[in-house]
């Protein structure tokens, strides 16, 4: 046995517990607060390992299969206001696709065009998540990527552990944690297929940061690949922001086990750890180079880099951002009246809570407060960091230095999102706590240390809940921030009385009034019903420490007790009834298309398909339906072109007509779809069931077409200003942003207009990556494409010789053309796309044969020895 140090008192009898100060000891980081522990011969323990596991991973697999029975054997597919939108703007890219076999890089009906990558970009590099996207296809979403979920936390947490059934309920305490099936339901598929692979992104990087001094070259290599195979899965779901959330975590973590390193003088083993993490990490980016180095590519251009220092502004990175007391929701769900019309909280509004559990918050209280390991101290830290970040503008006193300095903090919205690691990190935790209420400890002194941790934790949550409960909210006020200000408002509008009226006012109290006790039920019942669930778990942790139970019994009932809890809350939002379960048929069935949809959707095919003109829908910025059937300068997309965001917001608005006449003609807007009459536009259909009109404009220009003057014009603002004039047109002036290329002058391309024949443009191919016209002119002149100005990707020829393409009247493209008969094309090939494929497939090839061989030579050296 290894020589003791000596150790401090650890009790009021001034004796010190066996082996607490053993140097060996402490350098295994074991749980020191709680001492050893003696190892009981139970049912449990007497198992072989290999079928607890399957105990453990099988009831994980009837939890999943339960929870999804609808989509897994009902004959139910998720069909979330998200995906529904996502599938009628991916319809042009998806028929291309299907009648060439290419993938579809340019997205022409969406916002006046934008590259696909943010919304059909897939990657034909395969990787060790390919299994779970064939399953997709094959009818097993989500059911395959949620059992994904919880195998890696429960493979995460017994690692940290030792305990199996530990295990289980931290699987289960963040795979039914409820902001999973909510996100579900509302279509935020990429983000549930990040928040699955996270765990094992955090197993793959703990095997290789916690790597013992004697490990192997070949092992630690091993190791290296592993986790930059676990990177890459995670990165290639596609939700950069989970992944710089799990990034950020392991960060913390990162530091928490140098601090440890440091104090063991274990630091040159810590340091070869992070370089191997380091090499891993560049090799993950190499592999996932596509789709990443177009999307990196596409974001300079982007409303993701027009805030101070190439992120979002402050306001748009803050929206969405929980609400102080809204973290009580955490332990009690309904206690800012969940979602819905009953939901009263600071942000605009919400589908549901980020609930995890009285019983998982009790477990982590225990786990944080009675283990000392530095995992646990990271987790706690993270825990506790990542909810202030989830504050967002409510604590500005930390998310603004962050939002500043922080790398690309301010890249992402909704700090909501941050709930989302917590509840890994609770499960985590409970995890600990769980296997340390558990563990039989080897003197009365750290029993009844570990009695008065898990009473104080009790306490803390019966407090909370029990006074919730007792006193029905006590100080919370069950309204939202300036609603009875919106409440009369509403009501002087309905009765054409002015706010301040007594009837008004009487109207609105009596409203809020009754909303308010409404919300007050909600809390107290669910109150009631966590009360309930603390009362039952410190039963069951209470029957171990005072030993009227085996641990085995306790822990697994704690897991079928989170599983009971969970499962509860979660199918309030992902049920049979919710409106994003349907029958299993193509979600493109979903889409819902009005008769002005459809009547649209008509003069695009009389008109030879895409390339003719365009639509603007009713509430352009949110509608996705009308980029389903025809080319619309609307769409939905949080990452859209800031060129299309400066349109909506300084070109198009007019106060007079609503929108700018000339903003229209730019963009080619043949139709528009309004509530009425809108000058200058004639009526030619109305939607018989939602009463919409759409109007049409006979003068709308074409989408391709030769200018007589050109003017260069370096000032945005100068621009604007004068498309939005009334005596400019456009049809026949263009405004270029910078002096002509390739032999060109703005003087050469401006001469008196052509006669009838002078100067023609015909369309001849249009496609998302290629365009062709074929033009006649009589004198060199510019072409003006109705197309938004890309630079990183487009390139223009004229015959066979490659011209540029200019900046035009502020988002459109110029192209200068000579005199006579040619074929303009213009072609989509972003060198970006190119080189990403090729470095991913380098990358990821080598990655896998490597971890392969490796793992074979070690297997075969282990049957040797």
């Amino acid at each position: 046995m290894a020589k003791s140090s000596k150790s401090r008192p650890t009790s009021k009898t001034r004796r010190p517990a066996p082996l607490e100060g053993n140097t060996v000891w402490r350098g295994r980081s074991r749980v020191r607060k709680a001492g050893p522990s003696l190892q009981e011969a139970t049912f449990w323990e007497g198992l072989p390992w290999l079928a607890q596991h399957a105990i453990c991973l099988g009831f994980l697999l009837i939890v999943a299969a339960g929870f999804f029975g609808s989509t897994l054997f009902g004959g139910k597919t998720l069909a979330g206001t998200d995906t529904v939108q996502w599938r009628a703007t991916a319809e042009a890219l998806i028929d291309y696709e299907a009648q060439t076999g290419k993938p579809a890089l340019w997205a022409p009906n969406v916002f006046g065009g934008m590259p696909a990558y943010l919304i059909r970009y897939p990657t034909s590099v395969p990787g060790a998540d390919s299994l779970l996207t064939w399953l997709r296809g094959l009818g097993l979403w989500p059911f395959a990527h949620f059992y994904a979920l919880l195998v890696g936390t429960y493979l995460l947490s017994v690692f940290l552990t030792r305990s199996k059934l530990a295990g289980v309920i931290a699987a289960v305490g963040f795979g039914l944690s409820t902001y999973l099936p909510i996100i579900l339901t509302a279509g935020h598929n990429t983000k549930f297929v990040a928040l699955a692979y996270a765990p094992w992104l955090l197993l793959g990087f703990a095997g290789l940061v916690r790597r013992p001094a004697e490990t192997s070259k070949m092992m630690s290599a091993l190791l290296m690949l592993l986790f930059a195979i676990a990177a890459s899965v995670n990165l290639r779901a596609g939700h950069i922001q989970i992944t710089y959330y799990v990034v950020v975590l392991a960060a913390v973590w990162w530091v928490a086990e140098g601090i440890a390193a440091a104090r063991s003088k274990t630091l040159p083993t810590f340091l070869a750890s992070t370089g191997l993490l380091a090499v891993g990490s560049a090799i993950a980016l190499a592999m996932v180079a596509h789709p990443y180095l177009s999307q990196w590519e596409y974001k300079a251009f982007t409303t993701r880099a027009s805030g101070p220092g190439g992120g979002l502004a402050w306001e748009a990175a803050m929206a969405w951002s929980q609400g102080l007391g809204e973290l009580l929701t955490l332990l009690v769900p309904n206690a800012y009246g969940g979602g819905g019309q009953f939901y009263w909280g600071p942000k605009v509004f919400t589908v549901g809570p980020h609930y995890v559990g009285p019983v998982v918050l009790l477990l982590a209280l225990v786990g944080a407060v009675g283990v000392a390991r530095r995992s646990v101290a990271a987790f706690a830290t993270a825990t506790v960091l990542f909810v202030l970040f989830a504050l967002g503008q409510n604590l500005p006193i930390v998310n603004r230095p962050a939002f500043e300095l922080l790398p690309l903090f301010n890249a992402f919205r909704v700090p909501e999102t941050w709930l989302s690691i917590v509840a890994l990190l609770l499960a985590l935790l409970a995890g600990w706590g769980a296997y340390y209420v558990g563990r039989r400890e080897a003197t009365h002194e750290a029993e009844g240390r570990k009695r008065r941790v898990v009473i104080g934790a009790f306490v803390v949550l019966l407090v909370v809940v029990g006074g919730l409960w007792a006193t029905g909210g006590g100080p919370l006020a069950f309204e939202r921030p300036d609603e009875p200000q919106q409440i009369m408002a509403a009501a002087a509008q309905q009765t054409g009385l002015s706010p301040g009226d007594p009837q008004v006012r009487q109207m609105a109290g009596q409203y809020l009034d009754g909303v308010r006790a409404e919300r007050a039920d909600l809390l107290s019942a669910d109150a009631g019903r966590s009360l309930l669930f603390l009362l039952l778990a410190g039963a069951l942790v209470g029957l171990v420490l005072w030993r009227r139970a085996p641990a085995w019994a306790m822990l697994a009932g704690l897991a079928l007790l989170t599983t009971i809890d969970l499962w509860g809350v979660g199918r309030r939002y992902y049920n049979d009834d919710t409106g994003s379960m349907r029958t299993r048929a193509a979600v493109e069935a979903s889409i819902p298309e009005t008769d002005a949809d459809r009547f649209i959707a008509q003069q695009v095919d009389a008109a030879g398909g895409f390339g003719h003109f365009r639509v603007m829908p009713a509430n352009p910025l949110s509608n996705a339906v009308s980029s389903y059937r025809a080319e619309s300068v609307g769409g939905y997309n949080a990452a859209r072109m800031t060129l299309i965001q400066d349109y909506f917001d300084r070109l198009l608005p007019d106060s007079t007509t609503g929108y700018n006449r000339n903003a229209l003609r730019l963009l080619s807007v043949r139709y528009l779809v309004a509530g009425g009459a809108v000058p200058g536009f004639t009526p030619v259909y109305q939607d018989p069931q939602t009463g919409q009109v759409v109007l049409e404009d006979s003068t709308a220009l074409p989408r391709a077409f030769f200018v007589d003057s050109v003017a260069v014009e370096v000032d945005a603002a100068a621009v604007r200003d004068r498309l939005r004039r009334d005596d400019f047109d456009p049809s026949r002036t263009a405004l270029v942003s910078a002096p002509l290329e390739g032999g060109f002058t703005a003087a050469q391309l401006t001469g008196p207009p052509p006669d009838s024949l002078g100067a023609t443009v015909t369309l001849e191919r249009f496609s998302p990556n290629e365009i062709v016209y074929k033009v006649r002119t009589d004198r060199p002149r510019l072409l003006v494409a109705s197309e938004l100005y890309y630079p990183a990707g487009w390139s223009a020829t004229v015959g066979a010789d490659p011209v540029p393409i200019v900046q035009t009247d502020a988002l459109l493209r110029g192209i200068p053309v000579p005199a006579g008969e040619h074929l303009v094309s213009m072609d989509f090939r972003p060198e970006s796309h190119r080189r990403g494929l090729f470095i991913s497939w380098i990358a990821t090839l080598l990655t896998y044969i490597g971890a392969i061989a490796l793992g074979g030579m070690l297997w075969f050296r282990r049957g040797r020895s």
